[in-house]
């Protein structure tokens, strides 16, 4: 396939990827205030603890089975599909225990309607996970498919929000929305895998485990890992701080996550090239350089208009009853740079089948989260968990990018970082002019935007385009 035809076809997939991420960022950005704001700082605070503890349990359920097929059917596609069938067959199994592992941390739970969310959501979101087929879609480039099902799943889950979800009491539609769309679009998606001529022999053979197990089990440690980093947080600031500031913790970090989608999109859609590539130097080494490229440009004036434009945006988002969490999202809007910095060059390990150098980076960022969880709060209340979140996802980024090869570590330095600075602290320093003049905070962003894309126009548009040219 000659270059221009590829940059087509991955044009069109990163189009159909960005348009369902688009969709759902918008979905996500009616949903997640609407949610806030009906349920109250401390139930949704709740109900983020519940997220987390079941993010832990879920573990048990995916052992690191669907990262390990992923990577092999991205490798080598149809050849794998035996994979798939082992991987099935053991999840059912695994899920077993995972149910087993939610009875029991819910029945130490004090709290009634904790420890209730806790059993039915903690349950069901294992049995629906078995039927998640994300992985393959991605796997196999099916991108134009995956975005449906991602929209449908999305549609599906804030029509459920905004027809049942109406007070803190309604806080059990929640989970019933997540399940009954992710069920649904679970068997759409597996409906056109059959229709479309993927056939999955599903067979019982515990000779062929052993080696699934094995690198499995490594993702395993590094998911479990990357929910330490993740969640640990909800954790803590519970324990130390209380229900209220958990809940304005858990916003905070909630948006900044919404943000950090739109990062994530090119990263997406180039891990399974990255897969077929990682053998070859100079194609891993320009697909790098795209995302790092990308990740640059955009992330550096989002994590900037983030910490200028909060006392803002945040309320007008989130509501008045979240104006104490203007300082917590100023605190972890850095994580728009650090989470795809990690999730790229960890990314790049992963794609590489090295699941050993890809649980040290994830362990790397676990161990530095702990301790962080455990020594900033107490000193520093929710600024202190927001730093330890940061850091956490730039323990990652750190440590992958040292794992990664040298020629990756090479394209990873784009130029286009000093222009991406220049150009945010002239953004910041015009919101920072406009924030006193009440403006409405689309026209504030309106303004960032458009003094970030003059700068470039003035000062980085021949770099920019030198850039394309040496990727292409």
């Amino acid at each position: 396939m000659s270059v221009s035809k590829s940059l087509l076809r991955y044009g069109g997939f990163a189009l159909s990827v960005t348009t369902a991420r688009v969709v759902g960022t918008i979905l996500t950005a009616a949903t997640f205030p609407f949610l806030v704001r009906r349920l109250g700082v401390d139930v949704y605070g709740l109900w983020s603890y519940v997220v987390a503890v079941c993010g832990f349990t879920g573990l048990l359920a995916n052992p690191g089975l669907s990262t390990y097929a992923a990577q092999q059917v991205a490798a080598r596609r149809q050849a794998a599909f035996e994979t798939v069938s082992d991987v099935v067959v053991l999840r059912i199994l695994a899920g077993g225990v995972a149910v087993v592992a939610v009875l029991v941390v819910a029945s130490f739970e004090a709290r009634q309607d904790v420890r209730f969310l806790l059993r039915w959501f903690g349950v069901a979101s294992v049995l629906t996970g078995g039927l998640s087929l994300d992985y393959l879609l991605s796997s196999l480039e099916l991108f134009h498919v995956q975005s449906f099902v991602s929209i449908a799943q999305q549609g599906l889950y804030a029509i459920g929000v905004f027809t049942m979800v109406r007070s803190p009491k309604d806080v059990i539609w929640v989970p019933v929305s997540i399940i009954g769309s992710a069920f649904l679009t679970s068997l759409i998606g597996w409906t056109f895998l059959w229709r479309a001529g993927y056939r999955f022999r599903f067979s019982i053979a515990p000779r062929r485990w052993a080696v699934i197990l094995v690198p499995s089990l490594h993702y395993a440690g590094s998911s479990l890992m990357s929910s330490l980093y993740h969640r640990s947080g909800h954790v803590a600031v519970r324990w130390y701080l209380g229900e209220h500031a958990l809940g304005l913790y858990a916003a905070a970090a909630r948006l900044a996550d919404v943000l950090r989608n739109f990062l994530s999109v090119t990263q997406t859609v180039l891990m399974p090239r990255m897969a077929l590539r990682a053998n070859s130097a100079e194609g891993l080494s320009r697909l790098t350089r795209i995302a790092a490229s990308v990740l640059v440009w955009f992330g550096v004036p989002l994590a900037v208009g983030g910490v200028i434009t909060a006392p803002v945006v945040v309320p007008w988002l989130l509501g008045a009853q979240f104006h104490e969490a203007v300082p917590a999202f100023q605190w972890v809007a850095p994580y728009v740079i650090t989470a795809p910095s990690a999730v790229l060059f960890a990314g790049i390990i992963y794609a590489m089948g090295r699941h050993r150098a890809y649980f040290v980076s994830t362990l790397a960022g676990a161990v530095s989260a702990v301790v962080l969880y455990l020594a900033l709060p107490p000193l520093f209340g929710i600024a202190g968990a927001c730093v330890a979140f940061v850091l956490g996802e730039l323990g990652v980024a750190l440590c992958a990018f040292l794992l990664c090869p040298p020629e990756v570590r090479a394209a990873a330095k784009t130029p286009l970082l000093g222009i991406a600075v220049i150009a945010s602290v002239f953004m910041g320093v015009a919101l920072w002019i406009a924030l006193p003049r009440h403006l409405h905070p689309l026209a504030l962003i309106g303004v960032g935007c458009a003094v970030y894309a003059i700068v470039w126009a003035a000062l980085g548009r021949h770099r920019l385009k030198r850039e394309v040219e040496g990727i292409a």
